[in-house]
Parts: C-alpha cells; sequence; structure tokens
C-alpha cells in the first residue's frame, strides 16, 4: 500500500528540523534489524526505540508489528494499543490491495464487455476507474481492448462535433483526458468542444438544456431531474461589458503576463473565439445575423484575412497598432454579422485570455461581488450547505451560530421556494444567487420537511458568514470543534479547507485550544481537498513551523526571484513531530506549505501528488474598479528549488509526498460521503429519522482513511517509541547508579 519516495533535502539547519527526535542509529544495525524483521524470527532481538520511529516513517508497518509482537516491549499499554492498530492496519491494507487488484480486474473485464455492446460512456468510465487502480498504466493503454475503446471514442466524439451536440462531444473528450492523465492529450479537443458548449449555455439555454437532456438519457439518468439552464439571460450575464475592460486586459497581459509574447497571440486568440462563435449554427436563434450565410462568411473570410496579416509582423506591436487591430475587428463585425458590442468584446477577452494559461481571466462586472467574497473569507447570506439531490435543492446542514442555524433550519430541509419563487427547476449557482444578499435584508424560505404536510415558511434577515477554513476532527456536544484525534496519546488534527485571511489566526486558536486542553504531542495538518488561496495567508501558516529561512521564492519567466518570503521565529510552535496529507486537490496554497515542510524536513507528507498549480496570479483594476484581470505573473519556487507548476508536457510537477498511499476513487468519495455526514450539525442531524448519527473514530476503526491512518500511525509509533527510549534511557541511568553505588 506504501511506496517510499526518495529525494534531495535541503541542508544547513534542516536537520534540526526533522519529524521526530531519532537517535544515531548505524546503518548496520538498522539493516540487522529489518533481516530479523523480515525473517519473522522467533528470538526477539533487542530493538532500538528510535528504529521503530524510523520504520514507521518509512511505511515499514508490518515490520514495526512484528518488532512490538516479539515481546521487546511487552506490558506497556501504550504498547499494546499501538499493536492492535497496527494489526488492524495491516488487515485493512491486505484487504484494500485485494480489493484494488480485484477492482482492476474487473473494470477491464467490464471495458471490454460494455465497448463490444456499444455502450461508450460506461466503458470510458471503466476504463478511467481502471487508469486510477493500475501502477502501470501505459500498459493499460496498450491493451487491445483500451485501444479499440479510444479508437471508438475519437470517432464518436468527431461525430459528435460536425453534428453540433458538444455535450455530447465535451464528455467523450473529457473522458480520454483523465484516461490519459496528460496536460497535453485531448487537451485541444477538450477546449474546442467545452468552448462550444459554453457558447450555448449563455446565449441558447434552450438547444443547451436539449443536449442536456439528451445526454443524461445516453448516460441512464432521470432528464425530469435536472435543473432549468434557462436561470439568466445573456444580457443579464453580460451587464455592464463593454470593450474598454478588453482593451485594458490585453494591455496588462501583452506585458505582464510571465509567458508574455506581445499582442498579437491576444488579438488573434481572440478573434478564434470569434471564429467558433460565427461557427456554431445552433446560435442563429439568439443572433439572428447568424443565420445570414454569406454575412458569416464575410465575417470568418475577413477574421481569418486579418489573422494571417498579423502572422507575418516581424516587430512587436505597439499599444497604438493593437488599439487600431480592434477597431478593424469591430469594424469587420459592423460590416458583416452585426454582433452586440459587449459579445464581441467578452468574446474577444475570452479567448485572448485562453492563449496564456488556465488561471489567466477576466472578472466581470457580473462576477466582483461572487470573487471579492472568495478573497476576503466571508459573504452575506443565511448560513447554510446546499446541493442539488433528485432534481431538488437540499441544505446539507445549516452552519453554527448563524442565521439559518437560529431560525431553525434542519439538515434534509427541501428549500421549495425562495421569495414566492419556485425553486424547483433551480440550478445549484440560481439558488446561491437569490438566498445570498445585502447584509440586514430579508429572505423568506418556502421548505418542504419531512413528516410535515405543506412548506414551511422562514423568514430569515441575512448578515455576515464568516467562512470556516480550519476544521478539526469532530463537533462536540456544544458543536465546537474537537481537535484532538487521539486524546490519549494527545495527537491533533487540524484541515484547513482553503487559505483565507484569517487561517493562521484560526490554526493558532486551535493549537491554542489544545494546549490548554490536554497538551499537543504531535499533529496532523490535512490538506487535501484544498484548492488554495492567499499566498500571504500560506506563508503564515509554514512560518508557524519553521523558524527561519525561505518558505516560497517568487520568480519571472528567466527564473530570476522576484521576491522571496522568509520565516520569522517569534511566531513558530513548539517543536513537535508533524505530517501534512495531501492529494491530487492539494494545489496552490496548500503546495506551498506541504512543499516547504517537506524541503526542511519539518513534516512528513502523506497521500497523493499535488495538483502542480504554481504559479502567481496578480489582480489589476480595469476601468476604475469595474472589472479586474487576474493574471499569472510569476511561479513559485519552494526553498530546495523545486517548481510546483504543471506545465505542459512536463513530466514533473506538484510535490510528492515522502510515503505515497494510494486509494481509489470509490474510496476518496465514500470518505468525503462520511466528512460530510460528520460536518452536520447536531441538533439537525438528530432530526433526520432512521439514520443513526456517524462518529468520526469510525474512520480509523472501519479503515475508511488509509491515508489519515498512515499518518496516525506514524505519530503513534513516534511518540511511543520517544517515550520508551526515555523509559530505557532511565532505566540505563539507575542501573549504573546500582553499579557504582557504594555496598
Amino acid at each position: 500500500m506504501l511506496h517510499r519516495v526518495q529525494r534531495a533535502r535541503v541542508g544547513g539547519a534542516a536537520g534540526a528540523r526533522r519529524l521526530g527526535r531519532l537517535g544515531a542509529v548505524g546503518v548496520l544495525w538498522l539493516w540487522a534489524l529489518l533481516a530479523c524483521a523480515s525473517a519473522a524470527a522467533s528470538t526477539p532481538a533487542r530493538t532500538d526505540s528510535d528504529d521503530l520511529a524510523r520504520l514507521a516513517r518509512s511505511g515499514q508497518f508490518d515490520h514495526v508489528l512484528t518488532v512490538l509482537e516479539s515481546g521487546a516491549f511487552s506490558d506497556d499499554r501504550q504498547v499494546e494499543d499501538l499493536v492492535g492498530h497496527l494489526q488492524r492496519h495491516e488487515r485493512f491494507a491486505g484487504e484494500q490491495r485485494a480489493n484494488r487488484q480485484a477492482a482492476y480486474e474487473k473494470a477491464m473485464t467490464d471495458l471490454a464487455a460494455l465497448g463490444a455492446d456499444g455502450q461508450l460512456y460506461d466503458a470510458l468510465d471503466m476504463a478511467v476507474q481502471a487508469s486510477t487502480l493500475t501502477d502501470d498504466p501505459a500498459a493499460m493503454l496498450a491493451e487491445p481492448a483500451l485501444v479499440a475503446l479510444v479508437k471508438k471514442a475519437d470517432a464518436t466524439a468527431a461525430f459528435a462535433g460536425r453534428h453540433g451536440d458538444w455535450v455530447w462531444a465535451t464528455g467523450i473528450y473529457r473522458s480520454l483526458f483523465y484516461l490519459y492523465d496528460d496536460a497535453v492529450a485531448y487537451r485541444p479537443e477538450m477546449d474546442h468542444a467545452q468552448r462550444r458548449v459554453r457558447l450555448l449555455r449563455m446565449y441558447c439555454p434552450q438547444r443547451f438544456a436539449e443536449l442536456y437532456r439528451q445526454h443524461a438519457q445516453r448516460m441512464g439518468e432521470d432528464p425530469q431531474e435536472l435543473p432549468d439552464f434557462d436561470d439568466e439571460s445573456w444580457e443579464e450575464t453580460l451587464a455592464d461589458v463593454d470593450m474598454s475592460i478588453f482593451h485594458q486586459a490585453i494591455l496588462h497581459a501583452s506585458s505582464r503576463h510571465v509567458e508574455s509574447r506581445g499582442y498579437v497571440p491576444l488579438l488573434q486568440g481572440g478573434m478564434d473565439a470569434l471564429l467558433a462563435l460565427a461557427d456554431t449554427p445552433d446560435l442563429a436563434t439568439t443572433f439572428t445575423t447568424l443565420g445570414d450565410d454569406t454575412k458569416v462568411s464575410r465575417f470568418e473570410q475577413d477574421l481569418k484575412k486579418l489573422q494571417q496579416r498579423l502572422g507575418q509582423v516581424s516587430t512587436p506591436m505597439s499599444w497604438a497598432d493593437a488599439l487600431k487591430t480592434v477597431d478593424e475587428i469591430e469594424q469587420i463585425n459592423s460590416d458583416s454579422v452585426r454582433l452586440p458590442r459587449r459579445v464581441l468584446a467578452y468574446e474577444l477577452a475570452d479567448g485572448a485570455m485562453a492563449t496564456l494559461d488556465e488561471f489567466s481571466m477576466v472578472i466581470w462586472p457580473r462576477e466582483m461581488r461572487q470573487f471579492n467574497q472568495s478573497t476576503q473569507g466571508k459573504f452575506y447570506g443565511v448560513g447554510i450547505k446546499i446541493e442539488r439531490q433528485h432534481g431538488q435543492i437540499v441544505v446539507v446542514t445549516p452552519l453554527p451560530n448563524t442565521p439559518a442555524h437560529r431560525a431553525g433550519i434542519l439538515a434534509g430541509d427541501v428549500i421549495a421556494e425562495v421569495n414566492g419563487k419556485s425553486a424547483a427547476a433551480w440550478t445549484l449557482d440560481r439558488a446561491v444567487r437569490e438566498i445570498t444578499g445585502p447584509k440586514g435584508t430579508e429572505v423568506t424560505l418556502g421548505l418542504d420537511r419531512a413528516g410535515i404536510k405543506g412548506h414551511v415558511y422562514v423568514q430569515i434577515r441575512r448578515d455576515e458568514i464568516p467562512i470556516e477554513s480550519v476544521h478539526g476532527w469532530q463537533r462536540t456536544d456544544e458543536d465546537k470543534w474537537d481537535y484532538y484525534i487521539d486524546r490519549n496519546l494527545r495527537i491533533g488534527y487540524v484541515l484547513i479547507s482553503n487559505f483565507l485571511p484569517q487561517t493562521a489566526d484560526d490554526l493558532d486558536s486551535a493549537i491554542q485550544q489544545m494546549v490548554n486542553d490536554r497538551g499537543l504531542d504531535a499533529l496532523i495538518l490535512d490538506l487535501r481537498f484544498d484548492p488554495g488561496g492567499l499566498l500571504g495567508a500560506a506563508v503564515e501558516v509554514a512560518d508557524r513551523f519553521l523558524t527561519q529561512d525561505t518558505i516560497v521564492s517568487t520568480v519571472g519567466p528567466n527564473g530570476e526571484v522576484t521576491q522571496r518570503y522568509r520565516a520569522r521565529r517569534h511566531r513558530t510552535y513548539p517543536p513537535m513531530p508533524l505530517v501534512v496529507l495531501i492529494n491530487q486537490g492539494s494545489a496552490s496554497a496548500s503546495e506551498i506549505v506541504s512543499g516547504a515542510l517537506q524541503d526542511y524536513e519539518r513534516a512528513l507528507v502523506v497521500g497523493q501528488r499535488s495538483f502542480g498549480k504554481g504559479s502567481v496570479q496578480d489582480l489589476f483594476s480595469l476601468v476604475g474598479n469595474k472589472a479586474y484581470l487576474k493574471l499569472t505573473t510569476q511561479y513559485y519556487r519552494l526553498p530546495g528549488g523545486r517548481i510546483i507548476h504543471r506545465k505542459p508536457q512536463a513530466t514533473t510537477w506538484g510535490v510528492t509526498p515522502d510515503l505515497i498511499v494510494p486509494m481509489t476513487d470509490e474510496q476518496v468519495a465514500d470518505l468525503l460521503a462520511f466528512r460530510q455526514k460528520l460536518d452536520v450539525l447536531h441538533d439537525a442531524g438528530a432530526a433526520e429519522s432512521g439514520e443513526a448519527p456517524v462518529r468520526a473514530d469510525q474512520i480509523i476503526k472501519e479503515g475508511l482513511d488509509p491515508r489519515l491512518d498512515t499518518a496516525l500511525l506514524v505519530l503513534k509509533t513516534q511518540l511511543v517509541a520517544d517515550r520508551l527510549a526515555t523509559a530505557q534511557a532511565k532505566a540505563a541511568g539507575l542501573r549504573s547508579e546500582a553499579a557504582v553505588a557504594p555496598r
């Protein structure tokens, strides 16, 4: 289950900050220990307690168990507890290995049968599932059944595109993209199809909904449970969009992007977006001139001629020439299809930003409020988590100490109405827009509640809802966080869901709560599925565990260091063993924290390779704060010299754990569903009928989270080994005193 990954480490003072307090043990002694453990010798060898910690940190729990079961540390309650945990871990690990292999074999068998039966989507799903279960994806992709399936998928996606079914084509290309897990393979095809889907979704929602429902039927889903996508007109979406926003966006992007190539690629990308719009016939129902073949042909020909002319420019284009080119594009539009100017501006900007990277974008006026909320760590609303289930908007849980909680909203309530409007066919985005609003305003929710006929109407006054980014192991009866995952050994657990301005302070509060309670001897920092956030917050969190030296640097396109962020001693926590959990959903700020702690050997990193989003985005105000440009301007460099950003065709990226612990997609999904149940407030959970409340300790006892279990075992072994070492040293001292004592 575990794979040890070796890497070069940062030298200097790093050794003083290693996980645990490991003593000096000779290489020959360690090899002797491993040989003894592997052979399961019947005569127990004397074992240094530091060796136990070393074995645990390398994932060799079977050897740790062999040593402990040999009787070297008998008659000790903590050792007995650790032995029981290790036995359970080994049992689960064996079951998971067997299940993983069986699941792979079944997926390969099923995909061959489904492909032969013409069930393409299901076959592709099986293929993607199999790719997550194999240790040799290249060999899997060479299997004849896979080769035949990919060939059929290619042909089907091309057919769907030719017939304008971009939802169908996108689904196939996305599956192929995930199957190859490659930043290049199928990326152009997927991006092309997704652009057409976005055009239909915005400008022709009826056609998009029709294709979406056809796709749902193809997938075996009930089309009646799908939302109504006609929830906002394109005129509302593009409110306050004008050409001046595009002008300023390309002005900044042309010179300040980390891989800047000037104006020409931006303008050509913008024209590509307009050509895609003109070549999407379904949009003629919205823009009638797109139904005129003569006008469309003139529009396309003139744009392509302009693109060709720009491609022949050998000298850098000036700002004035760029504006003249935009004027030409507007004139071409005016002379042919006459698209609304705000549509022209929006599509030009979208196409221009697409030539840069996936993280550079314009934040349009309509999106400003939500964007500001996401970066400020708070928003205004009623305080509920909602999701779409079986065609309904359902309350997952109210948040503690919020208007919804005080108003008696319960988990499982179905939001049927908002301010008298039926929410039956709303998308989740529309539900959020309708329920949230300015502080002090009121919203009336009509709820369907189990056991009650008719709607329950609740009027709630909106308020500021702080976003909680620091979470604990489980909630107490007072709906506060209990941060102990092991109270006896005083091991803490903190999950950071994203990095906000208050994250470091909230982490301080969690640490102090444990210190004031029973004390804190070791910590698990869970950064899985943390998409990142603010650089400053990441630096502050890493600074809590490091005493000096660089945490992260930013570098420009030529690798020159533009800024260094250093650790300071005055806010550093006392030394303690630390394990950091990451997975493919850990990105940006979470990669900075985990990577810096790994480079200085301050923490052991456990899990799965991270996402590889190591680029810096700066915000540029456009048209007097009317909009923003979020632009990639630099890359992050970790203390050991790694650039974590995943560039096209890259073979290395992100943070690779010290211990890689595989989990299947099914395991991850089950774990997330279980954690969601834990987040439900106790009073709300008690109202759920027929379902026993879940407990956090089930995650460990039932083997639901192998990565967390690995982290916990590393720390438990470390702490038990430290205590045994202290006891051994004390006993040795007493023996020495007795030996020299006068008789």
